[in-house]
């Protein structure tokens, strides 16, 4: 019998797969500028990144992440530069032409195209060091010391899964606000989505500098 609470893990992982964050700006925002492919695409990307993650953990390279502050830093402000042109280029498209024109987008969206999306996901979640950091505080609560190595990799796969399940449940609901109010829905999803993911990143590299100085 494996050694963890399940319904406790089970509860808290679905909690904070349930918080929407850049992730979830990220795919739903693809999704309505451009369709189902794209977002399917940016969802898997970033489940791979959180993967790696888990990965690195399970192999305690996080914890030698976590005593290089410089290196620490260098990929917290490489993600953070990521995310700001990642939300300048969400923010530029027009809203007015977002809504006629994603189902065709989508339609017209090839293998290479959805790599591109797929890599840009990756790269979100890769370059958050924090993310890392993260499952190194998180998953050891529920391994303990005489629990099976893949213990914490079948966690993480579970954690993966969710994350991926929320990142789509989300678009599912984007896709009914567009049904419902499609010119409000173009108005929010247009140029806030953006604008957030800018902030956030401009967030991040005040908190590089913080630590810096």
């Amino acid at each position: 019998m494996l050694d963890v609470n399940w319904i406790l893990f089970l509860v808290t992982a679905l909690t904070i797969n349930a918080i929407p964050g850049a992730d979830v700006i990220y795919v739903t925002s693809n999704y309505h500028r451009i369709g189902w492919k794209a977002a399917a695409s940016s969802a898997i990307g970033l489940a791979i990144g959180y993967y790696f993650y888990v990965f690195i953990t399970w192999a305690g390279i996080t914890s030698i992440l976590m005593s290089l502050p410089a290196l620490y830093t260098i990929i917290q402000t490489a993600g953070a530069l990521y995310l700001i042109w990642m939300g300048y280029n969400i923010y530029r498209s027009q809203p007015s032409e977002i809504t006629a024109s994603s189902e065709k987008n989508d339609s017209n969206i090839n293998s290479k195209k959805s790599s591109s999306y797929l890599l840009n996901g990756l790269l979100i979640s890769i370059l958050n060091p924090k993310v890392g950091i993260f499952f190194v505080s998180f998953f050891p609560q529920f391994v303990h010391q005489n629990s099976p190595d893949y213990l914490l990799l079948v966690l993480g796969t579970i954690f993966c899964i969710g994350a991926t399940f929320f990142n789509i449940l989300y678009c599912l609901i984007t896709a009914q606000l567009k049904r419902i109010s499609p010119e409000k829905t173009n108005f929010i999803l247009g140029r806030i989505p953006g604008l957030i993911l800018i902030i956030l990143g401009v967030m991040m590299i005040l908190e590089s500098i913080k630590s810096i100085i």
